[in-house]
């Protein structure tokens, strides 16, 4: 009896082995559902867009949610061939031409933007006035009544166009510093600017103003001066970046923006 117990051990040991290395058996798809999908398949259009203006992955991003979602719909764009294709229900992809059509359109041309820097020196010398741009008449007055100094002259003029950009702006130049006594020549400073990340803003009005992440202005003299903001001026507006002192002297940047369409 102790024998036939072994066996019916053994055996059943060698039935459970056999059953847990059995792959598991997938169920197989129901005729309904291999018919659903093969109706489905069959309703979808495909359809080729020519894109005439913007970015073709642009426009995806933009239309992406107006397809079906349904398995088998896609959508593509090429950039080289500036086109977008689109494998969907008829109803979908006439719902994507209408949004395409609205978002396919040509940009307004950006402006450029004008910077006019005037460099001036200000000092109490008795000197002969010197002329300084008719524009810089209000600043003038401005600055006469903040800073303490009688006589204003014109170092050194400079006009910069550029567009929006991230990248920084570099530019150098040597100012004329006149004399401050008789019999004693003028000198010269050498200087630097850079403007870092320009872009265009536009305010509840429509009103457009230039924004400058940094503008730096760095004299070379054996006395560094150096004038760094955040500026933010509107079309045609003259604003005083900054001061810095000179020796008996003070260095005062103006700068002014204009838009160029």
């Amino acid at each position: 009896m102790l024998e036939d117990l072994k066996y019916m051990l053994l055996t059943l040991t060698l039935v459970l082995a056999f059953v847990s290395a059995s792959p598991a058996q997938q169920p197989a798809p129901s005729p309904a559902q291999n018919q659903s999908e093969s109706l489905t398949d069959r309703s979808f259009k495909s359809r080729i867009f020519e894109v005439k203006y913007r970015d073709p992955n642009s426009l995806i991003n933009a239309v992406y949610h107006l397809g079906s979602g349904f398995k088998g719909a896609t959508m593509s764009g090429n950039s080289e061939f500036r086109t977008i294709t689109v494998r969907d229900f008829p109803e979908n992809i006439a719902t994507i031409e209408e949004a395409l059509k609205r978002l396919d359109v040509p940009t307004a041309p950006r402006p450029n933007i004008e910077l006019h820097m005037h460099v001036l020196l200000a000092s109490n010398t008795t000197g002969p006035a010197t002329d300084v741009p008719a524009g810089l008449k209000d600043v003038l007055t401005q600055l006469r009544a903040t800073l303490n100094y009688r006589n204003y002259e014109l170092a050194a003029s400079i006009v910069q166009r550029l567009t929006e950009t991230p990248r920084g702006l570099q530019g150098s130049g040597i100012a004329e510093l006149p004399s401050t006594s008789p019999g004693t020549p003028n000198s010269s400073m050498p200087y630097e600017y850079f403007i870092n990340n320009v872009s265009l803003l536009q305010n509840a009005t429509g009103a457009a103003s230039v924004q400058i992440a940094e503008f730096t202005f760095v004299t070379q003299e054996k006395e560094r001066a150096r004038i760094q903001t955040a500026l933010n001026l509107r079309d045609g507006e003259t604003v005083v970046v900054g001061t810095a002192t000179i020796r008996n002297r003070a260095l005062v940047i103006v700068l002014t923006a204009k838009l160029i369409k």
